[in-house]
C-alpha cells in the first residue's frame, strides 16, 4: 500500500468522523424538535443508542470496503479527530443546515403525520359513538329482561326453600 492510499484512507476516516458528529447532532436536533409529550422524545436514549450502533456498523462497513477489513490503530483516532473537527469548525454551519432541513422537511412531515393520526382517531371515535348509540336500546332491553328474570328466579328459589 502506497503512502497516497494511506493518506486518502486517513482523510476518508476523518470525513466519516465529521459525518458521525453531524448525524448524531442532527438526530438530537430532530428528537428535540418534537413536542415534549411525544414518544420519540421519551425514547431519545434508545434512538440515540440505535443511531450509534448503526453508525458503528457503517464505519465498520466503510473500513471493510476501503481497506478490505484491515483495521489500523490510527483509524479510530482519525474518526475521533473528525468528530473533534466537527465540534470545533463545522458545527455551526452544519447545525444551521440541519435546523433549516428540520424546519423545511421534518416539521411539516411531523405535522401531517399527527394530523392523519388525529383524523383517524376522530373517525374511530365517531364510529364507536354511532355503534354505541345503535346498541344502546338493545342493551337497555337486555338489562331490563335480565333484571326482571333474575328477580323472578330468586323469588322462585326462595319460595321452594320455604316449602
Amino acid at each position: 500500500m502506497i503512502v497516497s492510499e494511506q493518506f486518502f484512507q486517513l482523510l476518508v476516516m476523518i470525513t466519516s468522523g465529521v459525518a458521525v458528529g453531524f448525524i448524531i447532532d442532527s438526530v438530537r436536533l430532530v428528537v428535540f424538535s418534537t413536542p415534549k409529550q411525544s414518544r420519540l422524545r421519551k425514547w431519545m436514549m434508545f434512538v440515540e443508542l440505535l443511531t450509534w450502533i448503526a453508525l458503528g456498523g457503517m464505519t465498520y462497513y466503510l473500513l471493510f470496503w476501503l481497506k478490505n477489513g484491515a483495521w489500523r490503530a490510527y483509524d479510530p483516532l482519525a474518526q475521533i479527530l473528525g468528530i473533534f473537527l466537527y465540534q470545533l469548525f463545522f458545527q455551526r454551519v452544519l447545525r444551521f443546515i440541519a435546523r433549516f432541513l428540520v424546519n423545511i422537511i421534518w416539521k411539516p412531515i411531523w405535522f401531517i403525520v399527527r394530523l392523519i393520526i388525529a383524523i383517524i382517531r376522530r373517525i374511530l371515535q365517531i364510529i364507536i359513538y354511532i355503534g354505541a348509540l345503535l346498541v344502546r336500546p338493545f342493551v337497555k332491553i337486555y338489562s331490563y329482561l335480565v333484571y326482571t328474570f333474575s328477580k323472578k328466579i330468586r323469588y322462585i328459589k326462595y319460595n321452594k326453600r320455604q316449602e
